[in-house]
């Protein structure tokens, strides 16, 4: 099922991801000429604490060498605030949720299943971002966080598309965690938490824009009742096997 988010200036849209090759794509970055899409259960876990580390290794190493990169860079996430600029895959994962880079032939992933992936990339398309958003990372602001870290390294004007993630249908919350979300998002947000569900769509595109990001897609597509083919970790009881899709984001050399 797909929705819309409860903000709809004409600067945010929802858009359908196109399923191609078990791999559920942008529209908008990749008529940018970008790399940019959400893997489906197709390719396996991109990242959980039950699948051996060696086949998630494996799992994204040919989902890279698929797409024409060497790898893909990856950070440790841990729902937080923090964003760093990467310039090549790293072997040891720093610590942070959010992470960007200025340079073309790097592929950049987040995983996910039920969070937000937000996928952002500078018009040039030579300066790219992406970031975890969970309830955590968006009442901390992490996609306004990462389009500040681009735009003050040069990166100008940006576009951005959010992934499939949990939608408004299926996200509940209690009061407690309502009150701290709202507590931290600020005044005139409190309609995000309305009603005890959590509007990560609408959370983050409102974050986005106000970061002055021109233009936000939004796939629509809610991991935990939607039909695509794709992990829920609220929805892991009802599937025998439990992984996480990875988003990602890149730009080929030359």
């Amino acid at each position: 099922m797909r929705y819309r988010v409860r903000m709809t200036p004409s600067a945010v849209r929802t858009r359908p991801w196109e399923l191609e090759g078990g791999l559920l794509r942008s529209p908008l970055l990749s008529s940018m000429g970008l790399v940019a899409g959400f893997t489906t259960r197709a390719f396996g876990s991109m990242g959980d604490t039950t699948t051996p580390r060696e086949v998630q290794q494996r799992n994204r190493s040919d989902l890279a060498t698929l797409l024409g990169f060497g790898g893909v860079a990856r950070a440790k996430q841990v729902h937080g605030d923090e964003v760093v600029q990467v310039t090549d895959v790293p072997a040891a994962w720093p610590e942070a949720d959010a992470m960007w880079a200025a340079r073309r032939g790097l592929l950049l992933g987040v995983v996910a299943a039920d969070c937000v992936p937000v996928l952002v990339a500078s018009e040039d398309g030579d300066v790219l971002g992406v970031a975890h958003a969970g309830w955590r990372g968006t009442s901390l602001a992490i996609a306004s966080r990462l389009v500040e870290a681009m735009t003050v390294s040069g990166g100008g004007t940006v576009v951005a598309a959010l992934g499939p993630s949990i939608g408004p249908c299926c996200y509940t919350i209690d009061d407690e965690r309502a009150g701290l979300i709202a507590e931290r998002l600020g005044p005139g947000n409190e309609d995000l938490v309305a009603g005890g569900r959590f509007d990560l769509w609408a959370a983050n595109a409102r974050q986005l824009l106000a970061a002055g990001v021109t233009s936000v897609e939004v796939s629509g597509i809610c991991t935990r009742c939607g039909s695509a083919d794709v992990w829920s970790y609220r929805g892991r009881d009802s599937h025998p096997e439990y992984g996480t899709c990875m988003a990602f984001l890149g730009r080929p050399e030359g």
